[in-house]
């Protein structure tokens, strides 16, 4: 509904229209000057602390800014300089279908940190929604993007730097080499949980990954085939689906087969679960049975029958690190650093 504004009988060469529509609109520096007797550029100057102005003139500005209520924009002042101090995160796991990737833990802490990360140098951090269009990305005033688990040849990270836009991704991401990438060792992460469970007893550890075209899982799956072929072991690479149950289903399969592997390990938050839940449902106990592992941010619970061992890929330093990387880039401070691998660490459990 429109807002109607009412004025008084008299006449009068300043409409009561014209005065309760100013006092709603927020003054500007054109109204500053006015009050002030001064010019723009002297208003803009004394705001920010510029040019050779008296103190005399520095208080009558202020005062008249302060009787308007004006706020010089900080996002407008960001413009002019060229930029926003806007940064976007993006999930591209899975393309632009959507889904809650907020809900799992390590997407939290990627979030968290990168937010901190961001306000600590005084910029703003935007945490997109996936199954958005890309035009809608695009449209956004970005001083730059973190693209997390972007799929191998990324469609939003190709059109950010082709508009110019600072982006950080992946290794996947980052030809030519001067491209920004943070990541994390693949062969590291996979190796030291593959030789834990040997140590532990197993003798051919299969894996569990989400389906997608992303580079994480594809960079894990290539580490764990790299592992079996110099531990002379038949890799069991079991693709999964996003939806629990359709997932769950695929895990009591690969547990139940013919020739079931006597460990198994996921590389997502919510294989955790799903492995425990599974092995239970096959009458399997964990470690007497089968050896249980995944990559996951928050350690298993307690379960006497269904021990897991987890590994975590330190998401708050991957986030922190993305971002410093980022906004260096966007200040051009140097030394100029274009990528970043970051460890990962195993919370074992021991069996007996």
């Amino acid at each position: 509904m429109k807002k109607r504004f009412f004025t008084n009988c008299s006449p009068c060469h300043d409409s009561g229209v014209s005065r309760q529509g100013n006092a709603r609109r927020r003054a500007g520096i054109r109204e500053v000057a006015t009050a002030a007797g001064v010019s723009i550029t002297t208003v803009s100057d004394t705001l920010n602390g510029k040019g050779r102005i008296s103190e005399a003139t520095r208080q009558r500005v202020r005062e008249a800014a302060d009787a308007l209520g004006y706020r010089p924009s900080v996002y407008a002042q960001g413009l002019r300089g060229g930029r926003s101090r806007l940064l976007g995160l993006v999930v591209t796991k899975f393309g632009f279908t959507p889904w809650q990737f907020t809900q799992f833990p390590y997407y939290s802490h990627i979030i968290d940190a990168a937010v901190s990360a961001a306000v600590q140098r005084s910029y703003a951090m935007v945490v997109l929604p996936t199954g958005g269009g890309l035009d809608q990305l695009l449209a956004v005033p970005f001083d730059g993007v973190f693209v997390v688990d972007p799929l191998r040849d990324d469609e939003v990270v190709a059109r950010f730097r082709r508009r110019g836009v600072p982006v950080i991704a992946d290794r996947a991401n980052s030809a030519p080499d001067d491209h920004l990438w943070v990541d994390i060792d693949h062969d590291r992460a996979v190796t030291l949980m593959c030789d834990h469970l040997v140590s532990q007893g197993a003798r051919n550890p299969a894996l569990v990954a989400s389906i997608g075209d992303d580079g994480y899982s594809h960079g894990c799956i290539e580490a764990y085939s790299r592992w079996c072929a110099r531990n002379n072991t038949r890799p069991t690479a079991v693709r999964v689906s996003t939806n629990d149950t359709e997932a769950a289903g695929a895990i009591r399969a690969l547990l139940t087969s013919p020739c079931p592997p006597d460990a198994v390990f996921g590389i997502e938050d919510q294989h955790l679960p799903l492995l425990q839940s599974q092995a239970r449902a096959a009458g399997l106990h964990a470690p007497r049975d089968i050896a249980l592992g995944c990559f996951a941010e928050e350690p298993a619970e307690p379960d006497d029958q269904m021990q897991v061992t987890t590994l975590t890929t330190n998401p708050t330093e991957f986030a922190t690190r993305a971002i410093t990387l980022l906004l260096n880039e966007i200040e051009s401070q140097p030394p100029r650093q274009t990528g970043r691998l970051i460890d990962c660490a195993l919370v074992a459990r021991t069996w007996l």
